[in-house]
């Protein structure tokens, strides 16, 4: 990889700590999201989570101004990976990590492993000289079981489900493997 590239990659990879910092840190206030996040958004956005799924500029924003508003959130980032295409004017940035429900943090703070993708273009900042992203798609991916599995009492519940799930699995696996044997 040429140097040159391998500093944008790197540019790009803080610029994305930064707009999941934006994000994902709920504390932040809605104008901040405005000054800072939405110059990075296209006009064609599409955002997608396991239970919504919207598209364009002005609901992206309304809606991460009300998740800002109605929940508490932060996320620790595990890894973090920007990859550009071949002609390098387009890429992908993925982020894994949790997402850390703090409604109630004096009772518990929930954390939900995510792995957050953001489809892109790249421009060039106001003055010409920085390069940004611009965000055409966001995808937040978690699993429900996980979000089950998280929750004090009901998650005990679900483990022991999974492990007896488990064991009826390996053993309707061993039948079937006996069956198939036989002549």
């Amino acid at each position: 990889m040429r140097k040159a590239e391998q500093a944008l990659i790197e540019q790009l990879e803080a610029r994305f700590r930064e707009v999941t910092r934006l994000l994902y840190t709920t504390s932040i206030p809605a104008s901040v999201l405005d000054a800072e996040l939405m110059p990075m958004i296209a006009e064609d956005v599409t955002f997608t989570d396991p239970w919504q799924k919207g598209g364009g500029r002005e609901t992206y924003r309304k809606g991460a101004a009300g998740f800002h508003c109605m929940f508490r959130f932060d996320f620790d980032i595990f890894q973090l990976n920007v990859q550009l295409e071949p002609d390098g004017k387009s890429g992908r940035a993925i982020v894994d990590g949790v997402m850390n429900l703090q409604q109630f943090a004096w009772l518990y703070t929930y954390p939900l492993r995510t792995i957050l993708v953001y489809d892109f273009t790249l421009q060039r900042g106001e003055d010409g000289g920085e390069v940004l992203p611009l965000i055409h798609a966001h995808e937040e991916m978690w699993s429900f079981g996980d979000m089950i599995a998280n929750v004090p009492g009901v998650g005990a519940l679900y483990n022991r489900f999974r492990n007896a799930f488990s064991v009826g699995f390996l053993a309707a696996s061993a039948v079937c493997g006996r069956l198939k044997q036989s002549p």
